[in-house]
Parts: C-alpha cells; structure tokens; sequence
C-alpha cells in the first residue's frame, strides 16, 4: 500500500515544526536578556560586610527544610513559591499539607513551577503519581492556593520562598525527599523586611538591586543575565583562593576563568560529585580540560562520594557565590535562575560556616590524579550533557 504524498507531506511538516517547538521548550533562545559586561562593582570587592547577622547558611535538607517548614507553619500574610521540581513523595505531600492548612487560616498562598521541571518527574507519573502542583488533591483548586505552571512561561530553574515579604529562603534544593534526605546541598535565609523587599522588587518586578548593598542578588531573566559575568569577576579578582563546590560544570567561560586564576598562582579546588545524577560525562571532560595546563599549576579537583547538587563558590575564604545556577551552558544562558554574591568577613559564622563546611567535603573526597580516559562514546555523551542539561 501507497501512502499519499500529502500524508508524508504533512507528517514532515508535523514532525519539523515539533521539533522546533521542543529546542525553543527545552533550550529557550530567546527567553534571557543580554550579558552585561560588569555586574560587581569595584566597591563590592574593597568592601566588606561586617555583619551578615540577617543571612544563614542552611547546609543539606535537613536544615533547609526545618526551616521551610518552620516558615509555612508561622506565616501570617503570604507564601510564595517558585520551584523546578516538586514530587509526590513524603517531601512533596508534607509541603502541600502545609500549605494547605496556612491557607485554611487566610494566608495567600502563590506557587510557580517551572514546566520543563517536570521532565524528571516523569517516572513518578508513569507510576500515577503526577506533581501536587497538577492535582486536586494537592494543591490544585484549594481555597487562597494560586497556581502557576505556564507551559510558555521562560525556563525557570530557580528555586525560593517568600514568607510574610519578611523572609526569604532560596538557593539549590527542589521539592523531594532526595533533596530534604539525600544529598547534599545548600540554601541561604535571609532575614528582614528590606531584604524580603528588595528580592521581591529584584525577582518578580525586575527593579534595580539596592545600589549600596552589602549583598549583590544576581539574576538570569529576560532582561539581563547577569550570573555568568559576576562568576567570572570574583575568579578574575581572587589574589589567594578559589574554591568551588558543584554539581555539574561545564561553561567554557567559568572553566577558561579557572585555569587562568589556576596559572597565576591561586589555589584553585574544585569538588564534583563522584557520581552525579546527570553530566557525568560532561564533568569527567571539563576535568579533563581543568587537569590539562600549559602553566604546569593546574586546579585541584576531587569527587565528592555522594550526590552533591551544590551550587557555591568561595574566592579568598570570604568572597560567596551561592544560588541555583549550575555552571553549565543551559544555567548560564538559558534558564531564569538566581544567586547570591556576599563580600564577608573570615569571622563571621555565614562566611565560617562555608569555609569550614567545604573544608570537610575536600577532607571526605577522593583527588582527581589522571585525566579520565573517554571514548568516542563517551566524548558524545559529553557533548550532549554539556549543552542538554
């Protein structure tokens, strides 16, 4: 049997325009402003903060989700909530339960997750267990609960709360139990009504960042991407020490940063995770690129022996990058995404408890001696990891 011409015709036409339709969902070309030039200032590295009092440093679910749940369960007024992912699991069930019951009591309750979040949910809806955010019987439809999952919306891989416009809490963690009981991760409070303010006003309206800040909020959107430049300043400005915890690296600027600060004599340590849950390969080819240097001073590199999905830099023992942006392509150039840029001092307990944290994540890793050897495979699954995630 013949099949028509104007059938082939129009299932080209079908199976092209899908196509681009998915590149445009999953890599979002025009979604994201331009890349400024300069986004720190030479005030933000000759000055620094004294008193961080208002920020803490939450280290792995636990804590984090200590104090989510504290936050849900005192809230007077509002609770905003943008993440990637939000899972049907005892995590995911315990935040709805909360959000419910703040909103039986009249708080205002506003979520947004991202859509193409829901990519590594897929496995749960197979399973009949679709994103609270999706059913009745989680947040869908319930009294003072707004929900928000544009499937045309920019791609939003941030992940952060608002309580009260009073206080916020954001940084790496989505809504499941693997990241509440497994690994191992970073999210910042922030304490203070101007600080709640001047996020809400940064984020969601797009105004300017207080001028004189102590702290510096970075912002991926539609009308700059900012985090790629101010991670490259603080490398660019280190003098002793550049340490950097992450989950998946692969952006040719950032590594190309590294090794130059590597060259001139910083100390340079990275930690990766030994097996990640994905850009396994693309992080054993930047190591590769890390470990080859014509200087002779190449970065140190060791594989943490859990999944860590951190997202953290350290310059100097007092200079902090810390938010949701991988150092990938897709983080860097595609994906609304946040983080934070804080200028301490070595005493006070945000900067310390970093230091100090990443100093037991090198004393538990494994150093990085030879390149890996990579197949033609392997370089393939690289190539694709680096740019699909």
């Amino acid at each position: 049997m013949t099949v028509p011409k104007k059938v082939i015709f129009f299932s080209a036409v079908l199976t092209i325009l899908l196509m681009v339709v998915l590149f445009f969902f999953v890599f979002n070309p025009l979604g994201l402003g331009p890349e400024p030039e300069t986004v720190l200032s030479s005030e933000f590295f000759t000055n620094p903060v004294h008193d961080l009092s208002e920020l803490e440093l939450l280290v792995d679910g636990k804590e984090a989700f200590s104090e989510i749940f504290k936050a849900i369960d005192s809230a007077e007024s509002s609770v905003y909530i943008q993440t990637y992912i939000w899972k049907d699991d005892r995590t995911g069930q315990a935040v709805v339960a909360k959000l419910k019951a703040a909103a039986d009591r009249g708080v205002r309750v506003f979520v947004s997750k991202d859509m193409l979040g829901t990519f590594f949910e897929l496995g749960d809806m197979i399973q009949g267990k679709p994103s609270p955010v999706f059913t009745k019987i989680g947040l869908k439809g319930h009294k003072n609960i707004q929900v928000d999952t544009d499937l045309f919306a920019d791609t939003d891989h941030s992940k952060y709360y608002i309580f009260d416009e009073r206080s916020v809490i954001f940084g790496g963690m989505n809504i499941a139990d693997e990241y509440h009981l497994q690994w191992h991760d970073y999210m910042v409070l922030l304490r203070g009504k101007a600080w709640a303010e001047a996020f809400t006003n940064k984020v969601l309206k797009q105004l300017p960042w207080p001028p004189a800040s102590p702290l510096v909020l970075t912002l991926n959107n539609s009308k700059e991407t900012e985090i790629r430049t101010a991670t490259v300043e603080i490398i660019e400005n280190a003098a002793q020490s550049v340490l950097i915890e992450h989950a998946y690296f692969s952006d040719d600027k950032v590594i190309a940063a590294v090794k130059r600060a590597a060259a001139r004599g910083v100390r340079v340590e990275i930690i990766l995770p030994k097996v990640p849950d994905t850009h396994l390969y693309a992080n054993m080819a930047t190591i590769n690129r890390l470990l080859d240097s014509d200087s002779g001073k190449a970065p140190r590199v060791f594989l943490y022996p859990h999944m860590s999905h951190a997202k953290v830099i350290m310059t100097d023992s007092r200079i902090v990058a810390i938010g949701s942006a991988n150092l990938t392509p897709r983080s860097m150039l595609t994906s609304k995404e946040i983080t934070l840029f804080v200028h301490g001092v070595a005493a006070s307990p945000f900067i310390r408890k970093l230091r100090e944290q990443l100093e037991t994540d090198i004393a538990v890793s494994e150093e990085v001696l030879q390149p890996f050897k990579l197949g033609p495979l392997e370089k393939i699954k690289a190539v694709v990891g680096k740019y699909v995630w």
